[in-house]
């Protein structure tokens, strides 16, 4: 065991060292509760600044969330509103043409007097309310709630409660939006002011945001062609902007109101080939009607596997004609075609050596070359602004513009636009073949792609009046005689540089029969249509050459031909307007060597021109009795004095053209034709400084309603095989009875024709009987035959290798009517290029009853609170 006396026992520690140790132990602990005050203040600081940070970021969420509703609001207020201006302004349906600030004032608070023009409502009533009730009365039927405006509304105003977007589960309102509407008169337009409301349930009040646009009132032509006869779109022809097809005769033969052609086939047979198996499927697959495919469609696509399965070049693989080539979610025969020439797969077709030289492409392998040169160019060349900036430039070659290539950026269409019809589709459908079976399907008769805007359905049948006005003959009366009063320069003969042009040549019985030209007079003769397969008769023309007129009248009777000349200011064509004689397409036709086909008495003539023809010895029909036509007390056996029928030849004008009005639609002798290099000017671009050579300023608002002011008149803009010079270009409104384009033609604005076939109208009888069918009066944009209903064409055919539009046996650059094989052949220079340009801007003369519209003004738009104070 241990011995306690030698236990070793460390000395005992001195009471002031224990007192120290006892203070250094005592401090420790102080040191410990220190620091833990202060990570108790710490962090009961951070969790303050959390708490008060989630409580802000709560509130931040909260007031974005609030900021956002209200911004959803405005933007939808101003979408709202865009669309109760389209439908309050369509409410009204005016004659006047022009929209200026002191209609547009009239027009907001009603106050129309006679000075307006016909007011009227979609009914034909005339309109008792301005826009600014029809605006109150849209609006009355939303579902509104009351808030207090920001500012004190002016009595002119309209301002209608804020419509209610969104509601909480109580049926209160969360969202809302108020539109005030202030007229502009002197900007002929109207603003949308528009507040976005939102419910902030935190602060119990309305969080707002505000912006305003600006809508022109006006009155535009809604369609690149309008009329009441037959519209046919030939091949190599495109049109920017929709159709609008009135003709109602589709119970005839032939009678469809729109016959549209493919711009592809005809080229390669392997391509027509894949075309047939194309429309095939677009019958049964092409559920709205734009002949298009879509790729993602559960009902459009459901034929285009099956198609790309087909072996076309005997490889025994799949060849998938049918993709998606243009990149839009649609197969066409834009992308068909870009398939079947892209021999490298690169998703481009390369033009021939003469298209690509100067442009990205000229170093490349041609895939399209010698085929139709025309429709290459017509392609690339489409649509040349493409960036929309109003300039033509590399920035549009980049985009596709004169590339080279034909690719997606080149976005074909054959209508950029839709199509509207004022028949049903059933009424089309059962109209008669020649063998009395119903037509069937009416696609077949209507081929290329057809783009119409977002908002708009590619075809429409059944169209109303009120969105598809009726054009006739009547509708620009006013208009008509206001512009031939502006023709009132000197006199024709003198501006001309001539005295006497031609003299009557009287019978024995002092009938008028035919004239004289005077002596040094150069005269032509030629064919009406000029260079027509078919033509109608033969005139002796009078040569006017490189000649300036300004404001002139052109005699009745002239017929003349003029070349290289320019045309200043209203150029007026006369005609004596009681063309009501039933002869009056006969008395004096002619044959081609210049003798009369109805000569007068005492031959004996098939016609039946007139009671005069049946001289002794002749049995007349005992209901025949047509008397002698007698002007002025001058009996008349030839109606060419009475009327004008007259070519121009690359002539310029800068100005418009109108023509009196015949009673009776007489194409054979009424009749303009503009062929060679012709063009229209607003002003002379090599003089736009000489009065010279420019309109009277006076008369300018008059001619900017219309280029061509013709109705009643036939009217052929390029001939029957054109010649690769041909350029005719033309700007403005173009108002004729019938029309036909052909050849290389640009135009820039809208078509409206007036002439409706209908049976019974005197153009189709014959001496009382009925003759002609209403489906062979047409509006022609490209080249038909007599067998598509153009009874003045010719289409182009084949005949050993050759494409032939006729033949001309003795040379002379006429078209012969005789049979293939037994003349000299004229090659066909080409389809050209027909394109229409819908200028939706366009000023129109007083007399088309349709309806109004506003467009939104883009650069009006911007946000900001309104200030009352700044409106009167």
């Amino acid at each position: 065991m241990t011995n306690p006396m030698t236990t070793m026992h460390p000395p005992r520690a001195s009471r002031l060292a224990r007192l120290i140790a006892r203070a250094k132990r005592a401090n420790r602990r102080g040191v410990t509760a220190i620091l833990a005050m202060m990570f108790m203040v710490l962090f009961g600081s951070l969790a303050a600044a959390m708490a008060i940070a989630s409580q802000g970021n709560l509130q931040t969420a909260q007031t974005h969330l609030v900021v956002t509703r209200a911004l959803g609001a405005l933007d939808t207020g101003v979408r709202l509103a865009e669309a109760r201006m389209k439908m309050a302004t369509n409410e009204f349906r005016i004659e006047r043409g022009t929209i200026d600030s002191a209609f547009v004032e009239d027009l907001w608070d009603g106050s129309f007097d006679i000075s307006d023009g016909q007011v009227l409502f979609p009914d034909g009533n005339a309109a008792t309310m301005g826009l600014r009730e029809v605006l109150l009365d849209m609006h009355a039927l939303d579902n509104t709630v009351t808030i207090v405006p920001e500012y004190t509304p002016k009595d002119s105003w309209a301002v209608p409660n804020p419509v209610v977007l969104e509601v909480n589960p109580d049926g209160g309102a969360v969202s809302a939006a108020q539109i005030t509407y202030i007229p502009l008169p002197d900007q002929a337009a109207v603003r949308a002011i528009v507040t976005g409301y939102a419910w902030d349930y935190m602060q119990s009040r309305w969080i707002t945001r505000t912006a305003q646009q600006d809508f022109a009132i006006l009155k535009r032509v809604e369609h690149a062609i309008l009329g009441p006869s037959k519209i046919m779109i030939g091949k190599n022809v495109q049109i920017n902007g929709s159709l609008g097809a009135v003709f109602t005769s589709v119970d005839n033969v032939d009678g469809h109101p729109v016959i549209i052609r493919s711009d592809f086939y005809g080229l390669d047979d392997d391509l027509d080939t894949k075309l047939d198996a194309f429309y095939a499927a677009v019958q049964t697959d092409d559920i709205d009607g734009d002949n298009r495919l879509k790729i993602h469609h559960p009902v459009e696509n459901q034929s285009l596997a099956a198609l790309n399965q087909s072996d076309y070049d005997g490889d025994a693989n799949a060849d998938n004609a049918f993709g998606d080539g243009s990149l839009d979610g649609h197969v066409d025969e834009f992308d068909i075609f870009l398939a079947h020439y892209d021999n490298n797969g690169d998703g481009r077709v390369v033009l021939s050596n003469a298209l690509t030289a100067g442009t990205p492409a000229e170093m490349l392998s041609p895939e399209f070359t010698g085929v139709d040169e025309d429709l290459a160019e017509l392609i690339d060349a489409g649509n040349p602004d493409r960036n929309g900036d109003g300039v033509v430039d590399a920035k549009d070659t980049v985009l596709g513009y004169r590339d080279g290539v034909l690719d997606y950026k080149d976005r074909y269409a054959k209508i950029r636009g839709s199509l509207a019809i004022r028949v049903t589709r059933d009424a089309w459908e059962t109209q008669p073949l020649i063998d009395g079976t119903p037509l069937g399907d009416y696609q077949p008769y209507v081929q290329g792609a057809i783009r119409p805007e977002l908002d708009e359905d590619p075809v429409a049948f059944d169209v109303p009046e009120r969105l598809l006005p009726s054009v006739d003959t009547d509708t620009f009366n006013a208009a008509r005689g206001t512009l031939a009063a502006m023709a009132d320069g000197a006199p024709f003969a003198s501006q001309a540089g001539v005295g006497v042009i031609w003299t009557p040549v009287v019978n024995v019985d002092g009938t008028i029969i035919g004239q004289q030209y005077a002596v040094g007079i150069e005269t032509v003769v030629e064919s009406t249509p000029f260079d027509s397969p078919a033509p109608a008769d033969w005139y002796v023309r009078p040569v006017f050459r490189n000649r300036l007129f300004k404001d002139v009248t052109i005699p009745r009777g002239l017929n003349a031909l003029f070349v290289d000349c320019t045309f200043v200011g209203v150029t007026r064509v006369e005609s004596y307007e009681s063309n009501i004689h039933p002869a009056w397409q006969f008395y004096g036709q002619q044959n081609r060597d210049g003798t009369q086909k109805y000569p007068p008495p005492p031959a004996f003539s098939d016609a039946q021109l007139d009671n005069d023809y049946y001289t002794t010895g002749m049995v007349k029909p005992a209901d025949f009795d047509v008397p002698r036509l007698v002007v002025d007390g001058t009996p008349y056996a030839t109606t060419k004095p009475l009327s004008n029928n007259i070519r121009f030849e690359s002539c310029t004008f800068v100005g418009s053209v109108v023509a009196d009005k015949p009673i009776v639609y007489s194409h054979v002798r009424n009749k303009l034709q503009f062929t060679g290099a012709t063009k229209f000017y607003r002003e002379h671009p090599d003089y736009p400084d000489d009065p010279t050579y420019n309109p009277q300023a006076a008369d300018q608002a008059e001619i900017d309603k219309s280029a061509m002011l013709l109705p009643h008149y036939s009217v052929d803009i390029g001939k029957n095989n054109a010649s690769p010079d041909q350029d005719v270009n033309l700007n403005g409104l173009i108002i004729a009875g019938v029309l036909d384009v052909r050849g290389n033609t640009h135009i820039n604005g809208a078509l409206l024709l007036t002439f409706e076939p209908i049976p019974g109208d005197p153009a189709l009888m014959h001496f009382g009987r009925p003759a002609g069918n209403p489906a062979n009066y047409n509006i022609t944009l490209g080249y038909f035959g007599a067998q598509d209903g153009d009874e003045e064409g010719l289409a182009p055919f084949e005949y050993n290798g050759d494409i032939i539009v006729g033949f001309d046996i003795n040379g002379d650059g006429y078209v012969d009517t005789t049979e293939p094989g037994q003349g000299v052949p004229v090659i066909f220079n080409g389809y050209g290029q027909v394109v229409l340009n819908w200028n939706p801007n366009l000023v129109m003369p007083d007399g088309l009853v349709s309806p109004m519209s506003a467009a939104p003004l883009m650069a009006t738009y911007h946000e900001g609170r309104i200030n009352a104070e700044e409106y009167n």
